[in-house]
């Protein structure tokens, strides 16, 4: 009798009799084999495995894991990129896998502050709140009756200013000064937390957490499952990310902002008239700084160079706010000092944090109009924001695992290596595996998937573009009778080709991105099997449409970032003619694997992926075809 996890994916095992369909696969064997060797070599300490789609990389890794942890007394901490993938592990693999397993491990999801409701702020709400419904909804009374303070219960509309409001982001908390401690959301999740065999979180939290003052990750966890792998740098640079928007300066130096902490401020000798007269000209010089910047700056282009006027202006605001804290700088003294009774920490504390916000305002925004350390950064101007990124992430991937210093560390995904080779991924992290892995699919693509490449005929510049790919795309969604994930590279062209859809009747349903949140849209799109799905280049991953309702995938080009993007820019300063070669290209060859995975979910399932870009066959020097798997192929070219 098999004993240990061969049990589960054996012919005829655990897996196979517990869901309907299931279909023994050796790559998943072999998968699940080499993660328990991993973990139980104790020379080992990080593995990175490829598997793809249709392998069942998530029970190939948790079941061996859960079944040792117990015995060694280990927590699993589990990330992924994904809000779908989070919701599928809470919701139906771990209560799946608990029931197999028949031990009774404790597992939940960890979110980011921003998600709980803060006790504090909503006790000074005097309003109902106004769901989706438009019926009222009782904050207070929700406060106290929830058991998990998660908003999510709460039917409010996609982008409700409520939930900012009220929600515990770190920016407003109080810490110890709170006089909600004892009852915070936040506290007692990350209490709870500390106890579950297996904690679910992404790569977003953990790198915003180790990159905090605090520099850790707040749950303890022994072993590191990374899911979507390919994901971390990006998620490294998004949490390293350094952004001062006009409206938050606006809104932490507005008089009522300041008239809140008044009455207190003026109890401690505080000289409020001065306090509130150097936050008036705080405002005024921040928004000469923004008004500069948005004239010499275009949106979104990268910023390779100072600009000494638009620096000055924000070394004017700087010292007006330097001038504002010198008139707290009394308060400062006595609050770090601890000199505030309990019954006025928590207006103290209240102070302090506003206090410290505004500091960090001005430096960020210093930060971003100084251009210091271009091209190891990008900078860049948004809508009415300054922004800027690191352009390499790899020594902070490598630098947080150092610090936390997991026990054992295994990457997966469904492509982390180019041609079977992890160097680029290894360069781009600045982790080196002791073990790596590549399992081959368990489709047979030459049977299941043809890939047709279409020549446009037209640059993607030229004017007559996008027409041209909304004509293309309207025969092949036709002529396959709906059926169709559509993924193009901008919202402009997703809008374009979603009009020319929907422009008379058809015999299908289109859905568009930005309709519907996320979930919804996609759970549309499989209930009807004839709908056509357009998105951008976000539904790259996540959709999961085994069977008839998806046999064709349509992406529009190869998706290369636009050339003006300042992290593009910045990295080719930083590393000239070869970025091209070592980083865009090797990304692009990722993201359309990714894409192109959306078509064959299951042994039965059938079709073709269309790529409307001919330099996938015309440029030989890319090998853009030796990344994808080999099925059948044709190439076209679209008649004038």
């Amino acid at each position: 009798m098999m004993e240990g996890w061969e049990r589960f994916f054996a012919p005829g095992g655990v897996l196979e009799r517990r869901f309907r369909g299931y279909t023994h696969r050796p790559q998943q064997v072999t998968l699940a084999r080499t993660v328990d060797d991993f973990l139980t070599d104790s020379s080992l300490f990080v593995m990175a495995a490829e598997a793809p789609p249709g392998v069942g990389k998530t029970f190939a890794a948790l079941i061996p894991a859960l079944i040792r942890a117990p015995a060694e007394d280990k927590q699993i901490l589990f990330l992924t990129a994904t809000i779908a993938l989070q919701e599928q592990l809470i919701e139906k693999d771990l209560p799946k896998l608990r029931s197999m397993i028949g031990a009774d491990f404790t597992y939940g999801l960890l979110k980011g502050r921003g998600n709980y409701v803060c006790i504090r702020r909503a006790a000074s709400m005097t309003n109902y709140l106004q769901g989706k419904d438009g019926a009222p909804i009782d904050l207070r009374r929700w406060v106290e009756e929830t058991e998990t303070g998660d908003l999510a219960e709460l039917a409010l509309p996609v982008g409700s200013a409520a939930l900012f409001r009220v929600s515990a982001d770190a920016k407003g908390c109080l810490g110890t000064g709170c006089p909600f401690r004892n009852r915070c959301f936040v506290v007692r999740l990350l209490r709870e937390a500390q106890d579950w065999r297996v904690k679910v979180a992404n790569y977003h939290l953990f790198f915003s957490h180790i990159m905090s003052a605090k520099g850790s990750f707040p749950v303890a966890y022994d072993w590191l499952v990374c899911d979507e792998a390919h994901r971390i740098p990006d998620a490294a640079r998004s949490a390293a990310k350094i952004e001062a928007a006009n409206a938050d300066g606006a809104a932490l130096l507005a008089p009522r902002a300041v008239a809140a902490f008044e009455p207190f401020l003026a109890r401690e000798g505080i000289d409020v008239p001065a306090l509130r007269e150097h936050a008036e000209a705080c405002q005024t010089t921040r928004n000469a700084v923004f008004e500069l910047a948005a004239l010499r700056y275009g949106r979104g282009e990268g910023i390779s160079e100072r600009d000494e006027e638009v620096l000055h202006k924000g070394k004017e605001m700087a010292d007006k706010i330097d001038a504002l804290s010198l008139v707290l700088r009394r308060f400062e003294d006595k609050y770090s000092s601890g000199g505030f009774d309990e019954a006025s920490l928590g207006e103290a504390a209240a102070v302090a944090t506003w206090l410290e916000q505004v500091k960090e305002y001005r430096s960020k925004v210093l930060w971003c109009l100084s251009v210091d350390k271009y091209p190891e950064w990008g900078y860049w101007m948004e809508e009415h924001a300054l922004a800027s990124a690191p352009v390499v992430c790899s020594e902070i991937v490598s630098g947080a695992l150092e610090r936390e210093a997991p026990k054992k560390v295994i990457f997966m995904s469904a492509t982390l290596s180019v041609a079977g080779d992890f160097s680029f991924w290894t360069r781009e992290t600045g982790v080196a595996p002791d073990k790596t892995l590549v399992v081959e699919s368990p489709f047979d693509y030459k049977r299941q998937m043809e890939l047709i490449i279409v020549n446009v005929g037209v640059p993607v510049v030229d004017a007559s573009y996008a027409g041209r790919v909304c004509r293309v795309v309207e025969r092949l969604c036709d002529a396959n009778g709906g059926r169709s994930l559509v993924l193009l590279s901008s919202m402009r062209l997703v809008r374009a080709v979603a009009a020319k859809l929907r422009s008379r009747q058809r015999q299908y349903g289109t859905l568009v991105q930005g309709d519907m949140p996320p979930g919804e849209l996609l759970r549309r799109f499989r209930e009807d099997e004839t709908s056509v799905l357009v998105g951008s280049v976000s539904f790259r991953e996540g959709v999961d449409v085994p069977g008839e309702g998806l046999t064709q995938v349509i992406i529009d080009r190869i998706p290369f970032p636009h050339p003006h993007d300042p992290i593009v820019q910045a990295r080719s300063a930083l590393e000239g003619r070869r970025a091209f070669m070592d980083s865009t290209l090797p990304n692009a060859k990722i993201f359309l694997r990714q894409a192109v995975g959306r078509l064959i979910r299951g042994v039965n399932d059938h079709g073709k992926v269309v790529l409307l870009d001919g330099r996938a066959a015309d440029r030989a020097d890319w090998r853009i075809l030796e990344s994808l798997p080999e099925c059948r192929r044709r190439v076209l070219r679209v008649r004038e």
